[in-house]
């Protein structure tokens, strides 16, 4: 074996229920507990970073307040910028500098409180943050920062990620031919596995095992969101959770005692973008970065998608797993999840990916298989990564690639120069308030040029006529309000 070859070699996941957590507490607590997995005291001599998933807290460089928690001395620090994809891009190029050498020993945690900051902001509380340097700034960053939606997709909705993927969902269920009732039937199952899934992974969030009824019956705790979606059909935010893996080299390993019964290896990383603007997608329900960067990463590793045993592909919403099925050639009679999926093990915003990959650790450990495959998310089909870890090395060399340039070769919708009075309906969603009141569609329509435009409906018939059947495909009339098209009828 090379000496090189990343190896990770400690993992840990914690799900804190008290509801008054601190972030920096979970990330050290957490850290502490990857650090002792490993077996051996030694390594922490050897950790030369510490490098944190950003989370929805206000610290700047939360590494360096866990490694004076930790005494981890001389440690540089690193933080990504926010998306689900940032904890497999961070992972990937730690491991690429460990196996070019210019890296020994790294850790990665991440932690998430929100279901303390929302008791606290219910109770009129100040949740509580430690002491921050004023001039506090890591040693580098991962990721760049670039707006999801512009201004004019804001305005009719499109600045809450439901919004989007459900339309999503719709345009899927017209690509199907599927009736409304047999698609809810489908996508509430494949939604109900993941939960036997997450009832047998002591660190998710919520252990029962609901049925596919139980997802789709509408409830005073299961209320509609957005069409098709109801609130079991969406990311649980309302979690404290945190997790951290030690990576380093072999030769790192062995050195410090770490026996080869702990070691899981890193085998290839990748990741690309779609098309960034959404009016330029060809179809709203596709995703070929997601297909590009995934079969590079599989190449990469030497292995195909059949010969890969456990699958993570990441769940914000069930339009992000179906897409993934398809782009990546799964078949949906799989497990799509080794957590749970982000309903039921928890949806902690970036730091979900954490809990994938320390969970693939413990699975890969187990001998529950040799190959795992999973996937990160960031924005609206935006941005994705690749992680594939397995058990035993691969004989090849750790493999990276971004094969964006293939992505942006691809066609592109263009921007229509003006709003237009009569279009084709592509898909939509109809958003509820929190009472289960429709309150307005999200209406993505095609012009007689191919152009896309988003526009919103207020009006009730509509909203009930577009919640009960399928309408893509249909006519529209439009007229301008402002800077919202509004669709005052659907044929």
């Amino acid at each position: 074996m090379d000496p090189r070859t990343p190896v990770l070699i400690g993992a840990a996941q914690i799900s804190d229920r008290k509801g008054d957590s601190e972030p920096i507490d979970l990330m050290a607590t957490v850290s502490d507990t990857a650090l002792a997995d490993t077996g051996s005291a030694a390594i922490r001599d050897r950790i030369s970073s510490v490098r944190v998933v950003r989370g929805i807290w206000p610290y700047q460089d939360p590494g360096t307040l866990v490694a004076e928690r930790l005494g981890l001395t001389g440690a540089s620090t690193a933080i990504t910028q926010i998306g689900g994809n940032e904890t497999f891009d961070m992972v990937t190029a730690s491991a690429q500098s460990i196996s070019e050498g210019s890296l020994d020993a790294v850790l990665i945690c991440s932690a998430e409180a929100m279901r303390t900051r929302r008791r606290d902001h219910s109770a009129g509380n100040k949740t509580r943050y430690l002491t921050e340097a004023p001039d506090a700034s890591p040693d580098s960053v991962f990721g760049s920062v670039k707006g999801m939606t512009t201004d004019s997709q804001n305005a009719v909705g499109l600045f809450t990620a439901v919004g989007f993927y459900a339309m999503v969902e719709t345009a899927m269920r017209h690509r199907r031919g599927e009736s409304p009732s047999e698609h809810l039937d489908r996508m509430s199952a494949l939604w109900a596995s993941g939960s036997e899934v997450a009832s047998q992974n002591p660190n998710a969030w919520l252990s029962d095992v609901r049925s596919a009824s139980d997802v789709a019956t509408i409830t005073s705790r299961n209320r509609m969101v957005s069409s098709p979606y109801r609130k079991l059909m969406t990311s649980n935010v309302d979690v404290d959770q945190a997790a951290a893996v030690v990576m380093c080299s072999a030769e790192v390993a062995e050195a410090a005692g770490v026996s080869r019964d702990r070691w899981v290896f890193p085998l290839a990383g990748t990741g690309a973008s779609d098309h960034w603007e959404l009016n330029e997608r060809w179809a709203l329900d596709e995703s070929p970065a997601m297909r590009i960067a995934g079969k590079r990463a599989l190449e990469l590793g030497g292995v195909t998608i059949d010969e890969v045993d456990l699958l993570d592909l990441y769940s914000c919403f069930p339009a992000a797993v179906q897409v993934a099925q398809r782009e990546l050639g799964i078949d949906s009679s799989r497990p799509f999840t080794i957590t749970g999926a982000m309903t039921f093990a928890g949806g902690p915003f970036n730091s979900y990916c954490m809990h994938a990959l320390a969970r693939s650790v413990e699975l890969l450990r187990a001998g529950d298989g040799s190959v795992a495959l999973l996937t990160g998310n960031g924005g609206y089909f935006t941005k994705h990564s690749y992680a594939l870890v397995g058990s035993s090395p691969s004989g090849r060399p750790y493999g990276t690639d971004r094969p964006q340039a293939q992505v942006d070769k691809l066609q592109r919708r263009k921007v229509p120069a003006s709003i237009p009075t009569a279009a084709e309906l592509e898909t939509y969603t109809v958003m509820y308030d929190r009472d289960g009141v429709p309150e307005r569609a999200i209406i993505s329509v095609l012009d007689s040029d191919g152009c896309r435009t988003f526009a919103n409906s207020f009006e009730p018939e509509i909203l009930e006529d577009l919640a009960a059947r399928d309408a893509c495909g249909n006519p529209v009339t439009i007229e301008p309000s402002g800077d919202v098209p509004i669709v005052v009828s659907v044929e």
